[in-house]
Formats: C-alpha cells, sequence, structure tokens
C-alpha cells in the first residue's frame, strides 16, 4: 500500500501559517498480524498478485472508517470542531484525533472506528492487532512525531501480543477515570466498546459492530468470522506460537457468543476439535 498523504488544509496538527505542531491526541498504532510471512508465502506459492488483489480490496473497504479523506459524512460527522489525521505505509497505520476535553469523546470515536476497520479486516482473512495512547503528536505526508506514538508503538510490539487492540497505559487510565462519570455502572459506553482480557489488558470489542442499536444480529459477518477463524487454526496447527493468536481469536468470538443470547450456538467455534494434543511418535 502507498503511504496516504494528508493534505495540510484537513491536517489538524498543521498549525498558524504552516507551523508543524504537537498536540494532546489520542492516537492509534496498528498492523497487520503476519504481514511478513503473509507476503513471503504468497511469494513462494506464485499468489502474489493474488494476495496483492485481497489485500488492496480488504483495506479500500475498511479505511473509510479511519481515514477521515475517505470517510462519509455519518461517519466523518463527530468531527466538526477538528479533523483526525492518518498516516498508513505497508502494513502500519497511524490515527491521531487532537483531545480537547478529558478525551472521552476522542476515545469512543477511535473505539468505534477501529471496530469496524478490524471487523471488515478480519473477515476479510487479515488479523488486525494494535494499541491506542493519549500523548503529545505530531503528523504530516512526511513525519509522525510525539510521545504518543512511542507509547502506542511500545504497547503494540511489547503487550498486544494476539489479534487484538489494546489500550496502553495512559488510555487506561484514562479510560478509568471516565468510568467514574457513570459510577462505574454496566450503562458506561466503555462497557460495550471494550473488554478486559485474562491478563489485565483492555482491548477493543470489535465484535460488537454485528450487533446494532436494535440488537438484531449480523449473522452472516459472524458466521464470516467463525469460519476465517476456523481456516487459520488449520492452516497453522504445526506453527503452535502463531497457532495460539487464532485460538485467542477463536475464544474471544466465542466469549462474544454466550454474552448475547439471541447467537445461535451453531455460530461459535468448535475449539475443543481444534486444540493441539500430544501424541505417541510411533
Amino acid at each position: 500500500m502507498h503511504k496516504h498523504e494528508m493534505k495540510n488544509n484537513r491536517n489538524p496538527y498543521i498549525g498558524e501559517y504552516g507551523a508543524p505542531t504537537l498536540k494532546r491526541s489520542v492516537v492509534a498504532f496498528i498492523d497487520i498480524l503476519g504481514y511478513v510471512d503473509l507476503v513471503k508465502n504468497a511469494e513462494e506459492e506464485s499468489k502474489s498478485q493474488e494476495l496483492l488483489t485481497k489485500l488492496h480490496r480488504a483495506l479500500n473497504k475498511a479505511r473509510r472508517h479511519v481515514d477521515p479523506d475517505r470517510s462519509d459524512s455519518i461517519v466523518n460527522s463527530f468531527r466538526d470542531k477538528d479533523l483526525s489525521a492518518f498516516r498508513a505505509f505497508t502494513d502500519n497505520i497511524v490515527i491521531g484525533h487532537p483531545i480537547h476535553d478529558d478525551g472521552e469523546i476522542e476515545l469512543g470515536n477511535i473505539f468505534n472506528d477501529l471496530s469496524y476497520f478490524q471487523m471488515i479486516m478480519t473477515i476479510e482473512g487479515f488479523f488486525i492487532r494494535g494499541a491506542i495512547s493519549i500523548g503529545d503528536l505530531y503528523m504530516d505526508d512526511i513525519t509522525v512525531y510525539g510521545s504518543g506514538l512511542v507509547e502506542a508503538y511500545e504497547a503494540e510490539l511489547n503487550l498486544s501480543r494476539d489479534p487484538r487492540i489494546i489500550l496502553a497505559e495512559s488510555a487506561r487510565t484514562a479510560v478509568n477515570q471516565h468510568l467514574e462519570y457513570y459510577g462505574g455502572g454496566d450503562h458506561a459506553p466503555q462497557n460495550r466498546d471494550l473488554l478486559k482480557d485474562s491478563d489485565g489488558q483492555y482491548f477493543v470489542n470489535y465484535l460488537d459492530t454485528i450487533i446494532p442499536e436494535h440488537d438484531c444480529v449480523y449473522e452472516d459477518e459472524l458466521r464470516k468470522h467463525k469460519e476465517i477463524i476456523e481456516k487459520k487454526l488449520i492452516e497453522y496447527k504445526n506453527k503452535p506460537p502463531i497457532w495460539s493468536k487464532y485460538m485467542w481469536a477463536a475464544n474471544y468470538h466465542n466469549y462474544f457468543c454466550e454474552e448475547n443470547s439471541q447467537i445461535n450456538d451453531c455460530l461459535k467455534v468448535d475449539t475443543a476439535g481444534f486444540n493441539l494434543k500430544p501424541a505417541r511418535i510411533v
């Protein structure tokens, strides 16, 4: 994917007289899980053009949810006061939302945007991981700079591990503060946007996108999600370190199904059938 260049007149980080300006922001750093292996395997199997076509189609479909230059008026309507900034290169994407108050609105917006992005990319066969932080950021088509980027990058590198978008410490601290506004109650929007993993990390609950306001279920999308996970569990059964990442996705999928009674059990992944077990050598 070619680097996406931001127009200065739409770039919220360009200050008066065109000066680059650091702004306190919600920052997301995300990438495609196993991108290098995908490219190498496609080359070995003479399927490079096929992979490029598939990746390009998936990114074109998903990017309108995170790229302000490609967003429609509905997705982009929350940016009336200011714009977000987006930069993509190869398998990495950086998104910045300048913060105007306490960051709750900007965090909520990025949870929503990334949920749709991750869901679309996943059912197209490209699993996503990343991290979200709060800190200083500057972005243009030449430079991405700031402590917010560094924290998000390091959290993605060291903590995300599985196909999940986690919250770095700064974003998690902010969310905990925002939850106090609701008395820590179940009705806080963060309780739908996020889940807490077994290792204590908060991560974006992207499957929530398949249950809109009226509680109907987009079963076709959930079925595709199930099928792509099962395909990956079969594909990587002889590579346990990679396989475990897709088993994480299967467990998350099944947890989501179990938490929503309107979802039929037939849409769950049969994890017992995919568990790796030892065997005698002869």
